[in-house]
């Protein structure tokens, strides 16, 4: 009869892709065979390295329970679990650093969780199982404890394929997403192409042999050929995003003359609208290894929207420093990459509530995990206006490419909509994070921060 669990899992099973399904048989048959109290399985969330609650029985739903790091002691003394073992065995094992997790260990205690099970595949942990003792104050037998074996092995198997099965799937999604947005962006290229080399066939035309001195017309020519190279340096950097990657030329660079050429660039438009810019530059005179022209891409965009977004008279504050320690909660919302996270592909949704205060430092929803060696510093640049702002809800989906905040002044704005996108591309291509911290009608801050070695001063002269 114990086997026929085992035969009626296999069999509902083997008919869905569906994890959180999968995992609801799998929770449902070991509570009604064993007669527990409560049980709740753990699946590792990849992106963020976290071992958190995906579903659970018996549990009550206000109840929030604890996340875990996989780098952690307990996801290790899980990982080396060979049987179902009891969870106090962790503290009497603990020594040292591992004693920090104890609390959050407790919480499973503290909510009837008293027997723990890893969910293990060939090439690591796929999550875990916490369950109680039974009805009867018991826990299980040794045959007990081997049939849990053998249904935890079925249920691991099978959300492994299922998570397989929809990384293919999704990944040809993906694919038939970015050709919805090659086409527009196609769309959108014609137009911001045909605006300039109408400026300058007419600009070009209107000079005559001999009036060559003819300032306005030169002029006009000249800022449409520059508008023209803006739009072909998008071109280029969104391709490398089709291929996924990001070709990147490092060298020793001084940021801050980028910084002064970007500025000087925009000096019409900043004294057309009277926009006061500061710069508080820390890290002058320092070189940082970096590919300086596709990080004047990155921070010409963002000045531009900054410059977009504030009124006439309104400021932009600008600053560089170093930072020895990880992006703190300041800095806002991580402007991530465009595809499909793993929330997107499985359900975000269906992972438990959890005790946003338990989440390893810098692993919340809003701030994955940031990692560097710890010879590393961070190369920190901020740019701040005073000037509409971004709903705060929006912020996480601005890399989308032709994505504008829905309070933007659309009439008042350019480009094709993808200057976001191409940035954090660059960005990232670096090893570095982009974020995003915004009141609405208070104006935004986009901070990037790049891992970096100790930089090389410059020759100040």
């Amino acid at each position: 009869m114990t086997f026929d669990a085992i035969f009626r899992l296999l069999e509902k099973i083997g008919t869905t892709m569906d994890v959180k399904k999968i995992v609801q048989l799998f929770l449902m048959t070991v509570m009604g065979q064993f007669g527990l109290k409560r049980a709740v399985c753990y699946l590792v969330h990849p992106e963020r390295k976290l071992l958190r609650g995906f579903y659970s029985l018996g549990v009550a739903g206000k109840d929030s329970l604890a996340v875990f790091d996989m780098d952690g002691a307990f996801a290790g003394w899980l990982e080396a679990l060979e049987g179902p073992e009891h969870i106090d065995r962790y503290f009497t094992r603990s020594h040292g650093h591992a004693r920090k997790e104890e609390d959050t260990v407790a919480t499973l205690v503290d909510r009837g969780f008293a027997y723990a099970y890893p969910l293990r595949y060939q090439d690591g942990m796929v999550g875990a199982v916490f369950y109680s003792a039974k009805i009867t104050g018991e826990g299980l037998d040794e045959f007990e404890n081997e049939l849990l074996k053998m249904l935890a092995g079925v249920a691991t198997i099978t959300v492994k394929n299922a998570w397989l099965y929809q990384v293919t799937l999704l990944s040809k999604l993906e694919l038939e997403k970015f050709a919805e947005v090659k086409k527009e962006f196609i769309n959108h290229t014609s137009h911001e192409l045909r605006t300039p080399l109408t400026v300058l066939k007419s600009a070009l035309w209107s000079i005559e042999p001999g009036e060559v001195d003819d300032n306005i017309m030169v002029d006009m020519a000249k800022d449409a050929v520059q508008s023209l190279q803006n739009v072909v340096d998008y071109l280029l950097s969104l391709n490398e995003i089709e291929l996924n990657k990001t070709d990147l030329r490092m060298m020793p660079t001084d940021v801050s003359s980028i910084i002064e050429d970007c500025l000087r660039e925009m000096l019409p438009e900043l004294e057309e609208k009277a926009v006061r810019v500061s710069v508080d530059d820390q890290v002058r005179f320092k070189k940082v290894m970096i590919d300086p022209s596709k990080l004047k891409i990155v921070l010409r965009n963002i000045l531009d929207n900054a410059l977009d977004s504030v009124k006439d008279g309104g400021s932009i504050l600008v600053e560089t420093t170093l930072s020895d320690e990880d992006p703190g909660r300041d800095e806002g919302v991580e402007i991530g990459d465009w595809y499909l996270s793993f929330e997107e592909r499985f359900g975000g949704g269906l992972f438990l509530d959890t005790d946003r205060e338990s989440l390893p430092l810098g692993q919340n929803d809003d701030h994955p995990a940031f990692r560097r060696t710890q010879e590393e510093r961070y190369f920190v640049i901020r740019i701040q206006d005073d000037g509409i702002g971004i709903p705060p809800e929006e912020i996480k989906s601005l890399a989308e490419p032709f994505r504008r905040a829905t309070n933007s002044m659309v009439k008042n704005v350019k480009g094709l909509g993808i200057g976001l996108s191409v940035s954090q591309k660059i960005v990232a291509g670096h090893g570095g994070k982009m974020f995003c911290r915004s009141v609405e009608g208070k104006g935004a801050r986009f901070s990037i921060w790049i891992p970096m070695s100790e930089p090389e001063y410059c020759d100040e002269s």
